[in-house]
């Protein structure tokens, strides 16, 4: 099953955008719902940051990413788990003549923008940035 790229949204199709949205709300109310018995998984816990769907629209990609102190892995096992019923939901509320069928990854925007203002923080970079333009070589 291909991964579809996250925020690849200039390559992609208004349909694919509108799908996508509507899949990435039915998952978010379905957390937000709470009633979902699966062992282990704690939906207040999980923030569904994007979807990204396939050209044909035959598979969608759910971007997760935990909230607090969780092992935001352990939560993904368990919703690709139990994509099935998730799929399901998707089949009865979003109008589509095919169901997606639906992957969740770890959503690294987060880190990778915390990293990177880690970087600019640091004071290497910081001492850098305070050279005047003609100390620079």
């Amino acid at each position: 099953m291909p991964t579809i790229g996250k925020g690849q949204a200039n390559q992609r199709s208004q349909r694919q955008l509108r799908v996508a949205e509507e899949i990435r709300h039915t998952l978010a109310k379905m957390l937000m719902e709470d009633n979902l018995f699966i062992e282990g998984f704690k939906p207040s816990y999980i923030m569904i940051t994007e979807v990204a769907v396939s050209p044909d629209l035959s598979y969608a990609t759910a971007y997760v990413q935990g909230i607090g102190n969780i092992d935001t892995d352990e939560q993904i096992d368990l919703l690709n788990k139990h994509k099935g019923a998730f799929r399901y939901r998707i089949g009865k509320s979003v109008r589509l003549r095919i169901v997606p069928d639906i992957v969740f990854r770890s959503d690294s925007g987060f880190e990778t923008s915390r990293y990177i203002d880690e970087l600019l923080n640091s004071p290497r970079v910081k001492a850098d940035l305070e050279k005047e333009p003609d100390d620079m070589d």
